[in-house]
């Protein structure tokens, strides 16, 4: 019997969770994970950082860590960078290719590596505990999900794709006034909430809010323009 898990851990000999404990906005979207020969594994990973000083900062970071090496570059953008390396292979990564394997994207924010795991193992829960908590990884949680809860949280995680994507071309000031509009019921039909309404809310002159919801809505659905042709 398949059994599905969704986990989450800390660990002290990973340069992602390394990474995301300093620098506090970054995230790390690990697609894809190969084991290799003599202790070693290689990983293809999308960083979103604050703004590019951030994402330097990044880079000069996973230079420094310990036995990173083969990193290539493959493609930077503002304040996204695509890139494959390799570095040895945490503690976590040999446990649980033992008992299962994780599904990708794993994400990674401030310090905390999140992933679902799949296992014919009914005891998985207590042996993954058992064999991950040592002196370098530490189990937050392991949660044991059903097929439905699986496939709203896989949902999940790529819309969180999506919304870091965002957080790249539309500002905070954006995303709160977007929080705000959600919350008073501006989008709703019927509108709970009036725009004269919502600007008071928000601070924010009538005329300049119109400007920058209709800017954040043609900036939503340009990217989401740009994701359908570039997969055609």
């Amino acid at each position: 019997m398949v059994n599905l898990f969704y986990i989450s851990i800390g660990q002290d000999d990973c340069p992602h969770t390394y990474l995301t404990r300093k620098i506090k906005d970054l995230t790390i979207f690990i697609m894809n994970t190969q084991e290799l020969e003599e202790g070693y594994q290689t990983t293809f990973s999308l960083f979103f950082a604050k703004d590019e000083e951030n994402l330097r900062e990044t880079m000069k970071l996973l230079k420094e860590y310990p036995g990173i090496r083969n990193i290539s570059v493959l493609g930077v953008k503002d304040q996204v960078m695509s890139l494959a390396y390799t570095f040895p292979r945490t503690s976590a990564f040999s446990h649980v290719k033992e008992i299962g394997f994780r599904l990708h994207p794993i994400i990674v924010k401030r310090g905390v590596e999140k992933w679902f795991f799949v296992t014919t193992n009914d005891n998985v829960i207590s042996k993954t505990k058992e064999r991950l908590n040592d002196e370098v990884t530490s189990v937050h949680s392991v949660k044991k999900i059903t097929t439905k809860e699986f496939i709203d949280g896989y949902s999940k995680l790529f819309s969180e794709m999506w919304r870091v994507k965002l957080d790249t071309t539309v500002n905070s000031t954006g995303f709160d006034v977007i929080a705000e509009a959600l919350k008073s019921g501006y989008f709703d039909w019927p509108r709970k909430s009036s725009l004269s309404e919502l600007s008071k809310s928000v601070n924010v002159p009538r005329t300049t809010l119109t400007y920058r919801l209709r800017k954040m809505e043609k900036t939503i659905f340009e990217e989401m323009q740009h994701v359908e042709n570039s997969i055609e």
